[in-house]
């Protein structure tokens, strides 16, 4: 039985999936199998993968698509190892991600999911951080847990986002994905944390791929709506009175990212962009006495997506100053 099973949902990922790979096949820590899981691509997936001679790499076609969630299932039902990591088929790792992650699930013997801070990049260039997520503690891995202060889960809730580089031991991870793409991921992950106790590491060793993203390639993933999920999902979670601090606080969080109307611009019909807005008022009234509010709502109404989205790729690493903050790329973290 391998330490780590690494899950690697894919679709029509011919173009950026070998890259992917390459990223797993530099690992420091090799005690591992990797399943790309294709959830019945039509294109060059399965020749890419295929192409890898590694006796670890095992491909997997599902003979109708799954979707989404069924397809994260179907990995985890495939799993053997003690620990499950998930990677996205056009992301990129560090050298040092499994070695690192190991560690962390050694902190204590009770621990059940590790997560980890991630940024963005384009072009090809994973070394180049566009945007980026923080880690809960600069310096040091911390071991979190559902109970934590409301700081702590603030910063456990916005690097949920992304799948790659997020790990469960086997044994614990019981929860079902939930069915919609926005927190597919997300809910078993806060499920076990409520049980069990995890690790935030300090360290950026995912780098993630705007380019292939769904976000920006299938405008009908927008619906329904990401601000819903995201607060269907921590009212499923949190339901009873026992769990209302963290209820409250995931729904506000959540709600205070009204960046996020950007991107629906950019990417889906105008239409949705206004039901989103008007969801950031129903779940947090108070955004509309905010001036962040305004200036994304209504620079984004003004703007046409077009223009938008050239502002935004042409300015975005500007704006977040990622190439200044002091990341240190996956390329240069150290074990």
């Amino acid at each position: 039985m391998p330490c780590f099973t690494v899950c690697i949902p894919s679709y029509n990922a011919a173009k950026v999936i070998g890259a992917t790979i390459d990223s797993l096949l530099r690992q420091n820590f090799t005690d591992w199998e990797c399943l790309v899981v294709d959830d019945n691509s039509t294109d060059e997936t399965e020749a890419i993968v295929r192409s890898f001679a590694d006796p670890r790499i095992r491909f997997i076609k599902n003979t109708v698509n799954l979707g989404c969630a069924g397809n994260f299932q179907r990995c985890r039902d495939l799993a053997t190892g003690t620990y499950i990591y998930f990677l996205a088929n056009d992301d990129i790792l560090s050298p040092q991600a499994l070695e690192r992650t190991y560690a962390a699930f050694q902190m204590a013997p009770d621990i059940a999911v590790v997560t980890r801070p991630y940024y963005w990049f384009e072009n090809d260039n994973p070394d180049l951080p566009i945007r980026y997520t923080r880690p809960l503690n600069a310096f040091s891995d911390q071991i979190i847990s559902a109970t934590d202060s409301t700081q702590s889960l603030r910063a456990i809730f916005d690097v949920l986002g992304q799948v790659t580089a997020l790990a469960f031991r086997n044994d614990a991870l019981i929860e079902p994905f939930s069915p919609h793409v926005w927190t597919t991921h997300i809910q078993p992950f806060l499920a076990t944390l409520k049980d069990r106790r995890g690790v935030f590491m300090h360290d950026y060793l995912a780098a993630i791929r705007l380019e292939h993203s769904q976000a920006r390639t299938l405008p009908t993933i927008y619906n329904p709506s990401p601000l819903w999920t995201w607060i269907t999902m921590f009212e499923a979670i949190f339901t009873d009175p026992e769990w209302s601090r963290q209820r409250k606080v995931g729904v506000d969080n959540i709600s205070r990212h009204v960046e996020g109307l950007i991107q629906i611009r950019c990417h889906s019909t105008f239409t949705i962009f206004v039901r989103e807005a008007w969801l950031y008022l129903r779940y947090r009234p108070v955004n509309i006495l905010t001036f962040r509010y305004w200036f994304f709502v209504l620079g984004c109404a003004v703007a046409p997506p077009r223009i938008l989205r050239f502002m935004v790729d042409k300015y975005m690493s500007k704006v977040t100053k990622a190439q200044t903050v002091g990341i240190q790329s996956i390329n240069k973290v150290h074990a």
